[in-house]
């Protein structure tokens, strides 16, 4: 039977992956917006509205990735308490880690772009 730290991780895991959609969302209104605006069309977002948009959505990318590296983590914790095998628990601790860095790259690339050429450098896939 699962212990309650593990179902504690799990149900973390499950708010998380919401928030995920929620980003993946705002990712499609940022490529919805750069495909009308490739089309020369009116956008819904204007420049410094879509860059907010896209910082917001690259630092809720990196906090993500560090609540999953918080519950495999915690996973990796309760597996070794059970003395069982653990190699599949470092390998997703070193997924996260990997994950986070490149989070942070792509933060750091929209910190450093203008506003006006946001479209330019950002892409918004997950």
């Amino acid at each position: 039977m699962a212990s309650d730290k593990e179902i504690n991780a799990i149900n973390i895991q499950l708010y998380t992956l919401i928030i995920a959609l929620i980003s993946a969302f705002i990712s499609i209104i940022i490529t919805y917006n750069q495909k009308l605006d490739l089309e020369n069309k009116d956008t819904p977002l204007n420049s410094k509205q879509l860059f907010n948009l896209t910082l917001f959505n690259r630092i809720l990318v990196v906090v993500l990735s560090f609540v999953f590296l918080y519950v495999n983590y915690v996973l990796y914790k309760i597996s070794k308490e059970e003395k069982e095998d653990l190699k599949a628990y470092i390998l997703q601790i070193i997924a996260s880690i990997l994950v986070i860095a490149s989070g942070i790259i792509a933060l750091y690339v929209v910190g450093l772009s203008e506003t006006e050429n946001i479209v330019d450098v950002e892409n918004p896939i997950i």
